[in-house]
């Protein structure tokens, strides 16, 4: 993982956060700030499986897809909370979360890769 660019990193830890953020999925009583059910369990553990795998191998138009992704979602969590449904499993908090990720994984797919010193030795 040494050898790894710092983008890819940056996706394996994006990736990681979506698939630790299940746990909020159990009854945490007032410690749950973001809900996470149904549709949502699917969505933060498969992008998040699939971001994992595209840090790891450095497949950058696949972390730009799911940065896409999870931005529509997000959107769907958004039009799903406009309407008054709960087919997401999520609120806007939710939302909130992924459209972090979205951003994160695009950046970290797009954005352009020179050598440093550090990584030619």
């Amino acid at each position: 993982m040494s050898g790894a660019h710092r983008f890819d990193r940056a996706a394996i830890t994006l990736g990681l956060a979506s698939i630790a953020a299940v746990v909020f999925a159990l009854d945490l009583g007032e410690f749950r700030f973001m809900t996470v059910g149904g549709a949502s369990i699917a969505v933060a553990l498969g992008l998040g499986g699939l971001a994992v795998v595209a840090g790891a191998a450095s497949w950058r138009p696949l972390t730009v897809l799911i940065g896409i992704g999870f931005a529509a979602a997000a959107a769907l969590q958004l039009i799903a909370a406009a309407v008054g449904g709960d087919w997401m499993g999520g609120n806007l908090s939710t939302m909130s979360f992924w459209i972090g990720l979205a951003a994160g994984l695009v950046l970290a797919g797009a954005a352009p890769r020179n050598q440093t010193s550090d990584e030619r030795e």
